[in-house]
């Protein structure tokens, strides 16, 4: 099992790169308020691409990939997924919807992470909302089609545990600005 431990930001022992670019996010976040109001069709559309942009960009991590074409129409809820890639696409689509809609009644609790799985996993067959039960590696493949293992999660059997322990580690981390923790 796994165990986070994140006392050590308590101490202001943080890389200065990441206090400046969390200060520089702040001040952002501040001048966009008066902006939105101002130019509200262009916040709408920046929203837009941000989104598909997002999608296309989590989805490629995976090696889920498909046509720029096809990801704005399904983003856009302009198309149905076609197959398993665009369900999965489509899935990812609406758990950041959600997330953007309600992100302030959604907490960082094994019932919201499992919900967010199964509005990920909707679309699939076998659905979602649960932790796994069986291994899995996440592969990348190359230009020639040499695969590699890029990742290895946790083992299906430590998944449950692994998962309280970073929820208990972030609840722990109460103290320290959620701009910091989320970075």
């Amino acid at each position: 099992m796994r165990y986070f431990d994140y006392s050590f930001l308590e101490h202001g022992m943080l890389p200065a790169g990441l206090v400046s670019l969390v200060g520089a996010i702040s001040a952002l976040r501040e001048r966009e308020g008066a902006l939105k109001a101002t130019y509200p069709d262009v916040f709408t559309r920046l929203e837009s691409i941000a989104k598909v942009q997002s999608v296309k960009g989590s989805n490629e991590i995976e090696g889920i990939v498909t046509s720029e074409r096809r990801i704005n129409e399904i983003v856009n809820q302009n198309s149905a997924p076609l197959n398993h890639t665009e369900a999965e696409i489509a899935g990812y689509r609406d758990a950041l919807a959600l997330i953007h809609a309600d992100h302030a009644a959604l907490d960082v609790r094994a019932r919201d992470i499992l919900r967010l799985h199964g509005i990920m996993l909707s679309y699939s067959p076998n659905g979602g909302g649960s932790f796994k039960d069986s291994d899995n590696v996440i592969m990348e493949i190359d230009a020639s089609g040499a695969r590699r293992v890029r990742f290895t999660p946790t083992p299906a059997a430590d998944t449950a545990d692994t998962m309280e322990q970073l929820i208990l580690a972030y609840m722990d981390g109460a103290t320290v600005p959620p701009s910091i923790v989320c970075s």
